[in-house]
C-alpha cells in the first residue's frame, strides 16, 4: 500500500493483513489497464428484451437501479462548477465526461447486477450516495484513498452480501450507523481506519478495527 497524504495520517501500515494489502495492490497496479474493457469481466445476459428495471447496453442487460448508483457517485464528485475531482483517467473514450461504466474496475453477474465496485484511489469526493444500499448483490466495495465526506449512509446495512468493505483514508465524519452491525458479523476485510468518526463507536465492531480516528471535531 502506498503513502497517504491525508493531513492527520501521513504514514500507514496495516501490518498483520497482508491478504488484504496483496489484494488492494493488485487491483492498484491493473486499474488504469482496464478502461472499458472491463466488460469483459461481465457475464449479464442478453435476453431478446431486458424487461422492466433493466437497460440495455451493447447488447447486455443491466439493473437501471446499479447504473444509477455509479452516476451518484459521479454526480457527488462534481464541484459548484460542474467541474469532477474524479482522475479522467478513467474517461477511456475521450468524452471528457466520467460515465457510470468508466468508474474503474467493476464486475456483474448473468443477472445485470452489481458484484464488485473498486474504486480506490479515484479521487472521488462528496458524500457516499444513499442509494449504495440498492447495491444488494455486491460482495466487494472499496471506496479507499479517496476524498469522501460526510457519513456512511444507513442504507449500508442493506449490503448483506458484503465480503469486502475497505472505506479507509476519506474524510468521512460523524458516528458509524448502527445498521452497518446487519452486515459487519459476515465481512471478513473491513477496513475504516483513518477517517473522522466521532464516538460512540457500534459495539459489533471491536475498537482495535475502527482506530485511529481523528477526533479533534468531535463534540
Amino acid at each position: 500500500m502506498k503513502n497517504s497524504n491525508h493531513p492527520f495520517f501521513p504514514s500507514l501500515s496495516k501490518e498483520g493483513k497482508t491478504g488484504d494489502v496483496d489484494r488492494i495492490n493488485y487491483f492498484y497496479s491493473i486499474k488504469y489497464f482496464c478502461g472499458i474493457s472491463i466488460l469483459l469481466l461481465t457475464c449479464s445476459t442478453a435476453p431478446e428484451e431486458c424487461g422492466i428495471g433493466y437497460i440495455d447496453i451493447n447488447g447486455k442487460c443491466y439493473n437501471q437501479g446499479d447504473v444509477d448508483v455509479l452516476q451518484d457517485f459521479i454526480d457527488n464528485s462534481r464541484g459548484d462548477d460542474s467541474t469532477t475531482t474524479i482522475t479522467m483517467t478513467l474517461d477511456t473514450d475521450g468524452s471528457g465526461t466520467i460515465e457510470p461504466f468508466e468508474l474503474q474496475p467493476q464486475r456483474w453477474n448473468e443477472n445485470g447486477r452489481l458484484t464488485m465496485l473498486w474504486l480506490y484511489d479515484d479521487t472521488l469526493s462528496g458524500v457516499i450516495p444513499e442509494s449504495i444500499g440498492n447495491l444488494t448483490q455486491l460482495d466487494t466495495l472499496n471506496l479507499a484513498f479517496n476524498q469522501l465526506s460526510g457519513e456512511i449512509p444507513q442504507s449500508i446495512g442493506s449490503l448483506i452480501n458484503l465480503n469486502y468493505l475497505y472505506l479507509h483514508i476519506n474524510q468521512l465524519s460523524g458516528t458509524i450507523p448502527d445498521s452497518i452491525c446487519n452486515i459487519i458479523p459476515n465481512i471478513p476485510h473491513f477496513w475504516i481506519e483513518y477517517n473522522y468518526f466521532c464516538p460512540p463507536y457500534p459495539d459489533c465492531i471491536p475498537e482495535a478495527e475502527i482506530n485511529p480516528q481523528n477526533t479533534s471535531q468531535c463534540p
